[in-house]
Parts: C-alpha cells; structure tokens; sequence
C-alpha cells in the first residue's frame, strides 16, 4: 500500500475517533481527554474501537 494511502486511512481514523470524543467529552474536553490519555474508552465501546483502528492505521503509516 502506498505511504499516501495509509496517511489518507490514518487521517481518516483520526477524524472518526475526535468526533466520538468530541460526542462524549465536549468540543472543550476533547483535546485535553486525548492527550491526557482519557480518550481509549473501555472494551467494547465505540470509543474503543475508533480509538484502536487510529492506532492500527497510524502505525501502518508509521512503519513505512
């Protein structure tokens, strides 16, 4: 896969996941809950899952 593409997944997953934070922490929190580790969710959660597909495809990106 081309280095574009994953950075086009990662971007897209990044996005997906700040607007469920967004939804959960407010458009004030959400920063501060990422950076601050507070934006993984629990096992299960949506949250979660948008949280560990950014993950998956930011380190796809970060390997190349």
């Amino acid at each position: 896969m081309s280095k574009l593409k994953l950075l086009q997944e990662a971007t897209e997953a990044d996005k997906a996941w700040m607007a469920e934070v967004r939804e959960i922490f407010g458009e004030r929190e959400a920063g501060m809950a990422r950076f601050h580790g507070r934006a993984t969710g629990e096992p299960g959660t949506r949250l979660r899952d948008l949280y560990e597909r950014y993950v998956k495809a930011r380190d796809a990106y970060d390997a190349q």
